[in-house]
Protein backbone atom coordinates (compact mmCIF):
# COMPACT_ATOMS: atom_id res chain seq x y z
CA UNK A 1 0.00 0.00 0.00
CA UNK A 2 2.83 2.40 0.73
CA UNK A 3 4.10 2.03 -2.84
CA UNK A 4 0.69 2.87 -4.32
CA UNK A 5 0.30 5.99 -2.18
CA UNK A 6 3.79 7.13 -3.07
CA UNK A 7 2.87 6.77 -6.77
CA UNK A 8 -0.01 9.19 -6.17
CA UNK A 9 2.57 11.70 -4.98
CA UNK A 10 5.02 11.05 -7.78
CA UNK A 11 2.68 11.22 -10.78
CA UNK A 12 0.28 14.10 -10.22
CA UNK A 13 1.90 17.46 -10.78
CA UNK A 14 -1.13 19.28 -9.38
CA UNK A 15 -0.38 18.12 -5.82
CA UNK A 16 1.05 20.79 -3.55
CA UNK A 17 2.11 21.09 0.04
CA UNK A 18 1.33 24.38 1.74
CA UNK A 19 3.01 25.26 5.04
CA UNK A 20 1.72 28.29 6.93
CA UNK A 21 3.24 29.89 10.01
CA UNK A 22 1.02 32.22 12.00
CA UNK A 23 0.52 33.94 15.35
CA UNK A 24 -2.40 33.00 17.58
CA UNK A 25 -2.60 36.55 18.94
CA UNK A 26 -2.93 37.93 15.40
CA UNK A 27 -6.21 36.24 14.47
CA UNK A 28 -7.86 32.92 13.84
CA UNK A 29 -5.71 29.98 12.76
CA UNK A 30 -5.75 29.29 9.03
CA UNK A 31 -7.76 26.41 7.61
CA UNK A 32 -5.43 23.41 7.41
CA UNK A 33 -5.36 19.64 7.17
CA UNK A 34 -2.98 19.58 10.13
CA UNK A 35 -2.69 22.42 12.67
CA UNK A 36 -0.07 22.55 15.41
CA UNK A 37 0.61 24.90 18.30
CA UNK A 38 4.38 25.24 18.83
CA UNK A 39 4.16 27.56 21.84
CA UNK A 40 5.61 24.70 23.91
CA UNK A 41 9.03 25.64 22.51
CA UNK A 42 11.20 28.21 24.30
CA UNK A 43 10.52 31.63 22.83
CA UNK A 44 13.42 33.54 21.23
CA UNK A 45 11.42 36.72 21.81
CA UNK A 46 12.66 36.68 25.42
CA UNK A 47 16.31 36.66 24.29
CA UNK A 48 17.10 40.33 23.73
CA UNK A 49 19.50 39.87 20.80
CA UNK A 50 17.04 37.52 19.02
CA UNK A 51 13.88 39.59 19.57
CA UNK A 52 14.28 41.87 16.51
CA UNK A 53 15.06 38.87 14.27
CA UNK A 54 12.68 36.26 12.88
CA UNK A 55 12.68 32.52 12.26
CA UNK A 56 14.08 33.28 8.82
CA UNK A 57 17.33 34.35 10.50
CA UNK A 58 19.85 31.62 11.32
CA UNK A 59 20.43 32.59 14.98
CA UNK A 60 16.69 32.35 15.74
CA UNK A 61 16.26 29.16 13.80
CA UNK A 62 19.23 27.59 15.55
CA UNK A 63 17.86 28.66 18.95
CA UNK A 64 14.50 27.07 18.20
CA UNK A 65 15.58 23.95 16.36
CA UNK A 66 18.41 23.04 18.75
CA UNK A 67 15.81 22.47 21.48
CA UNK A 68 15.25 18.77 22.12
CA UNK A 69 11.51 19.31 22.11
CA UNK A 70 11.67 20.83 18.61
CA UNK A 71 13.64 17.87 17.29
CA UNK A 72 11.27 15.41 18.96
CA UNK A 73 8.26 17.23 17.53
CA UNK A 74 9.62 17.00 13.98
CA UNK A 75 10.57 13.34 14.46
CA UNK A 76 6.91 12.62 15.18
CA UNK A 77 5.43 15.09 12.70
CA UNK A 78 7.20 13.79 9.60
CA UNK A 79 5.80 10.23 9.84
CA UNK A 80 2.34 11.66 10.50
CA UNK A 81 2.56 13.80 7.37
CA UNK A 82 3.86 10.82 5.37
CA UNK A 83 0.86 8.77 6.52
CA UNK A 84 -1.91 11.35 6.11
CA UNK A 85 -0.83 13.35 3.05
CA UNK A 86 -1.09 10.55 0.44
CA UNK A 87 -4.52 9.63 1.79
CA UNK A 88 -5.70 13.22 1.44
CA UNK A 89 -4.34 13.38 -2.10
CA UNK A 90 -6.13 10.11 -2.89
CA UNK A 91 -9.45 11.75 -1.92
CA UNK A 92 -8.95 14.27 -4.75
CA UNK A 93 -7.58 16.97 -2.48
CA UNK A 94 -4.72 18.63 -4.37
CA UNK A 95 -3.34 20.86 -1.63
CA UNK A 96 -2.19 19.48 1.70
CA UNK A 97 -1.90 22.30 4.23
CA UNK A 98 0.07 22.25 7.47
CA UNK A 99 -0.28 25.25 9.80
CA UNK A 100 2.11 25.99 12.65
CA UNK A 101 1.28 28.65 15.19
CA UNK A 102 3.08 30.42 18.01
CA UNK A 103 2.26 33.58 19.92
CA UNK A 104 3.21 36.27 17.40
CA UNK A 105 4.08 34.28 14.29
CA UNK A 106 7.63 35.64 14.03
CA UNK A 107 10.04 33.19 15.66
CA UNK A 108 9.04 29.66 16.64
CA UNK A 109 6.39 28.89 14.03
CA UNK A 110 8.53 30.39 11.27
CA UNK A 111 11.57 28.34 12.34
CA UNK A 112 9.62 25.10 12.48
CA UNK A 113 7.85 25.83 9.17
CA UNK A 114 11.15 26.45 7.39
CA UNK A 115 12.72 23.31 8.83
CA UNK A 116 9.66 21.23 7.94
CA UNK A 117 9.70 22.59 4.39
CA UNK A 118 13.33 21.54 3.98
CA UNK A 119 12.60 18.05 5.30
CA UNK A 120 9.60 17.65 3.01
CA UNK A 121 11.57 19.00 0.04
CA UNK A 122 14.17 16.26 0.65
CA UNK A 123 11.48 13.57 0.88
CA UNK A 124 9.20 14.80 -1.94
CA UNK A 125 11.33 16.64 -4.51
CA UNK A 126 8.62 16.36 -7.18
CA UNK A 127 5.97 18.28 -5.23
CA UNK A 128 5.69 22.06 -5.17
CA UNK A 129 5.88 23.40 -1.62
CA UNK A 130 4.34 26.76 -0.79
CA UNK A 131 5.53 28.47 2.38
CA UNK A 132 3.57 31.36 3.85
CA UNK A 133 4.60 33.29 6.94
CA UNK A 134 1.26 35.00 7.45
CA UNK A 135 2.22 37.58 10.07
CA UNK A 136 5.37 38.57 8.21
CA UNK A 137 3.70 38.88 4.81
CA UNK A 138 6.22 36.46 3.31
CA UNK A 139 5.28 33.89 0.67
CA UNK A 140 7.64 31.75 -1.33
CA UNK A 141 7.46 28.63 -3.40
CA UNK A 142 9.84 25.69 -3.67
CA UNK A 143 9.28 24.42 -7.20
CA UNK A 144 9.33 20.73 -8.02
CA UNK A 145 12.85 19.68 -8.87
CA UNK A 146 12.29 17.24 -11.73
CA UNK A 147 10.03 16.59 -14.67
CA UNK A 148 6.85 14.71 -14.03
CA UNK A 149 4.96 12.69 -16.58
CA UNK A 150 1.21 12.76 -16.07
CA UNK A 151 -0.57 9.70 -17.50
CA UNK A 152 -2.71 10.81 -20.45
CA UNK A 153 -1.31 14.32 -20.21
CA UNK A 154 1.90 13.92 -22.11
CA UNK A 155 5.33 14.83 -20.80
CA UNK A 156 5.85 17.99 -18.82
CA UNK A 157 9.06 19.92 -19.01
CA UNK A 158 11.21 20.78 -16.03
CA UNK A 159 9.73 23.42 -13.81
Amino acid sequence: MKDSTNKVLEHDESHRIKIISFGFKKGDPPVANLLFDVRFLQNPYWVEELRPLSGLDKPVRDYVMEQGSACGFLEHLLPLVEQVMPLMFATKSHVFTIALGCTGGQHRSVSVAETLAEALRAKYPDIVIDIEHREMGVFRQLEARSSITVPGGGGQGSK
